[in-house]
Protein backbone atom coordinates (compact mmCIF):
# COMPACT_ATOMS: atom_id res chain seq x y z
CA UNK A 1 0.00 0.00 0.00
CA UNK A 2 2.85 2.30 1.01
CA UNK A 3 5.79 1.19 -0.66
CA UNK A 4 5.79 1.83 -4.18
CA UNK A 5 5.04 5.44 -3.67
CA UNK A 6 7.84 5.95 -0.68
CA UNK A 7 10.07 4.68 -4.08
CA UNK A 8 8.51 7.41 -6.56
CA UNK A 9 11.07 10.53 -6.58
CA UNK A 10 7.47 12.70 -6.94
CA UNK A 11 6.42 14.02 -3.51
CA UNK A 12 2.97 14.84 -5.00
CA UNK A 13 2.57 10.63 -5.68
CA UNK A 14 3.85 9.90 -2.06
CA UNK A 15 1.80 12.31 -0.22
CA UNK A 16 -1.83 10.66 -1.32
CA UNK A 17 -0.42 6.98 -0.04
CA UNK A 18 0.67 8.39 3.11
CA UNK A 19 -2.74 9.58 3.58
CA UNK A 20 -4.76 6.70 2.54
CA UNK A 21 -2.49 4.78 4.77
CA UNK A 22 -3.17 6.92 7.55
CA UNK A 23 -6.38 6.76 7.51
CA UNK A 24 -6.46 2.85 7.03
CA UNK A 25 -4.35 2.42 10.30
CA UNK A 26 -5.98 4.37 12.65
CA UNK A 27 -9.21 2.84 11.35
CA UNK A 28 -7.83 -0.41 12.37
CA UNK A 29 -5.98 1.05 15.66
CA UNK A 30 -9.91 2.56 16.59
CA UNK A 31 -10.75 -1.28 15.58
CA UNK A 32 -8.39 -3.04 17.68
CA UNK A 33 -8.78 -0.45 21.02
CA UNK A 34 -12.58 -0.64 20.91
CA UNK A 35 -12.10 -4.76 20.95
CA UNK A 36 -10.25 -4.57 23.89
CA UNK A 37 -12.65 -2.03 25.38
CA UNK A 38 -15.17 -4.67 24.90
CA UNK A 39 -13.04 -7.78 25.96
CA UNK A 40 -12.01 -5.79 29.13
CA UNK A 41 -15.77 -4.53 29.79
CA UNK A 42 -16.94 -7.67 29.43
CA UNK A 43 -14.60 -9.84 31.28
CA UNK A 44 -14.61 -6.92 34.17
CA UNK A 45 -18.24 -7.41 34.70
CA UNK A 46 -18.22 -10.99 35.59
CA UNK A 47 -14.59 -10.41 37.07
CA UNK A 48 -14.48 -11.14 41.28
CA UNK A 49 -11.02 -12.20 41.79
CA UNK A 50 -7.81 -10.28 42.52
CA UNK A 51 -5.47 -9.08 40.28
CA UNK A 52 -4.74 -7.34 36.70
CA UNK A 53 -3.67 -10.16 34.70
CA UNK A 54 -7.00 -10.82 33.06
CA UNK A 55 -6.12 -7.51 31.19
CA UNK A 56 -2.93 -8.62 29.31
CA UNK A 57 -4.56 -10.15 26.42
CA UNK A 58 -6.33 -6.47 25.54
CA UNK A 59 -3.39 -4.33 26.47
CA UNK A 60 -1.08 -7.17 23.99
CA UNK A 61 -3.53 -6.83 21.23
CA UNK A 62 -3.49 -2.98 21.16
CA UNK A 63 0.96 -2.75 21.62
CA UNK A 64 1.14 -5.69 19.72
CA UNK A 65 -0.69 -3.71 16.88
CA UNK A 66 1.12 -0.45 17.87
CA UNK A 67 4.77 -2.16 17.49
CA UNK A 68 5.13 -2.06 13.48
CA UNK A 69 3.85 0.65 13.06
CA UNK A 70 7.29 2.06 13.69
CA UNK A 71 8.48 0.37 10.83
CA UNK A 72 6.13 2.04 8.80
CA UNK A 73 7.00 5.60 10.32
CA UNK A 74 10.85 5.06 9.82
CA UNK A 75 10.33 4.41 5.96
CA UNK A 76 7.94 7.79 5.61
CA UNK A 77 10.92 9.09 7.76
CA UNK A 78 13.25 8.26 5.41
CA UNK A 79 11.47 8.55 2.04
CA UNK A 80 10.69 12.35 3.30
CA UNK A 81 14.15 13.14 4.01
CA UNK A 82 15.30 11.23 0.11
CA UNK A 83 12.20 13.68 -1.56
Amino acid sequence: MLRPALLAEDIERARPAVMRWLKTTIGFQAAVVIAAGVYVAAIASGHRQGGFAWVAPALGAVVGTALPLQVAVISIMRAGRRL
